[in-house]
């Protein structure tokens, strides 16, 4: 199944792969040219102006050159995809996602474009956090995948909103420590006393979720919280979590935004969700409010192909009904097109490596048909789709 993908995927125009999941050091600068994209508008996911003829080098798995047609070096003979006025972007980012552990769902996001996805809570409990990373980084580590970032289990109390308990501050250390020894990415701790048919849930003590954080950052890791009401922010903020998972229902205080703002706490939309419960239009003020006071926001729709959850818009691949929703909110498309790429690797932990095109991140590359800064819509024309250094789609004919 594996080659046949790759086989399809990567048609006529065959590239170097990574065969890991990309994290590794930069390649050799003197390393030969793998590709080089030409003739389209950049829009390099730090939020500058679009550079229109723009000119992307890769070699292995990383980008060597960006610039301007004529400012770019384009190696003779290099492999070289000319993109037909089509916008040259960062791959795309989902923050928030379920289920990701599937060759599939993995499959269906790379080749959409949306090159890695931060799973938020594992669901099943068919196989250990240990064997889902070991599954990952062997089964589903070449460039037809997208990359899965894992927030292993979410943390609860007994009887919360959550599979991973913890009981004291104590505990919840070593819950910690022993997600990170497993191979999580970061942690995920939850704020939640029900909804839908779950009410009087138990929550942490704010000394149990502030000894995550503690315990987490002192390993480098990130920490994500999963709240639906305002009611439950301070509590989060005040622990020192480093994003938010989802925007809340209810109105969010002036205050706190500026809070969040301050201590650099960003938010993840996850509009589709709220949507799901009846209560979109409250989280799509507070995201609108917060995006315009300068906050940072994350894109994730909160994804699951659960069935009996029979939740509506759970779009697999490019979720243009979350991307729909934000610009609803207020969003314009260039901050949606930042939230996506820039941000969403920020909250995974990779803004060092992946979501803006620049010279030595990792060569994750997406090209669509049409200038997305106009119309949305066209981030589902894809053209090119470039993970890792590899094509792993190429419309280009």
């Amino acid at each position: 199944m594996r080659s046949k993908l790759l086989a399809i995927a990567l048609g006529a125009l065959v590239m170097t792969a990574c065969t890991t999941t990309c994290s590794g050091p930069s390649s050799v600068p003197n390393d030969p040219p793998t590709l080089v994209l030409t003739n389209g508008t950049l829009i390099d996911g730090t939020g500058a102006d679009p550079l229109p003829d723009a000119v992307v080098v890769m070699s292995g798995a990383k980008i060597t050159a960006v610039g301007a047609r004529g400012e770019v070096d384009v190696p003779s003979g290099a492999p070289t995809v000319d993109v037909g006025g089509g916008t040259i972007l960062p791959g795309f980012i989902n923050a928030h996602v379920h289920n990701a552990y599937s060759a599939g769902n993995l499959t269906t996001w790379a080749q959409a474009g949306v090159t890695t996805v931060r799973d938020e809570g594992i669901f099943s409990q068919q196989h250990t956090l240990a064997e889902l990373i070991a599954m990952r980084d062997s089964d589903w580590s070449e460039p037809g995948y997208a990359r899965l970032v894992s927030a292993g289990w979410m943390i609860s109390p007994p009887g919360g909103y959550g599979w991973l308990h913890v009981t004291s501050p104590d505990d919840a250390r070593q819950k910690a420590e022993d997600e990170l020894d497993q191979g999580a990415d970061l942690i995920k701790a939850t704020m939640e006393d029900g909804y839908g048919p779950a009410t009087n849930l138990p929550v942490m003590t704010f000394e149990e979720l502030s000894a995550i954080a503690e315990t987490a950052h002192a390993r480098g890791a990130l920490v994500t919280a999963h709240i639906t009401e305002a009611g439950f922010m301070q509590v989060v903020v005040d622990a020192g979590v480093d994003d938010v998972a989802h925007v809340p229902w209810d109105s969010m205080p002036d205050a706190l935004i500026q809070q969040m703002i301050a201590a650099d706490i960003y938010l993840v939309t996850t509009l589709t969700v709220m949507e799901a419960y009846g209560v979109l239009a409250g989280a799509q003020s507070n995201l609108g409010r917060f995006a315009a006071a300068g906050g940072k926001v994350a894109m994730g729709n909160d994804y699951t192909d659960i069935p009996q959850n029979g939740f509506p818009h759970f779009e697999l691949g490019m979720p243009m009904h979350e991307i729909t929703r934000m610009s609803e909110a207020g969003m314009s498309p260039g901050q949606i097109v930042v939230a996506s790429t820039r941000n969403a690797a920020r909250v995974c932990g990779l803004e060092d490596e992946l979501g803006t095109l620049e010279v030595g991140k990792t060569a994750d590359v997406f090209v669509v048909d049409g200038n997305p800064l106009e119309d949305l819509s066209v981030l589902t024309d894809v053209r090119v789709v470039v993970h890792g250094g590899t094509v792993i789609r190429n419309e280009v004919r």
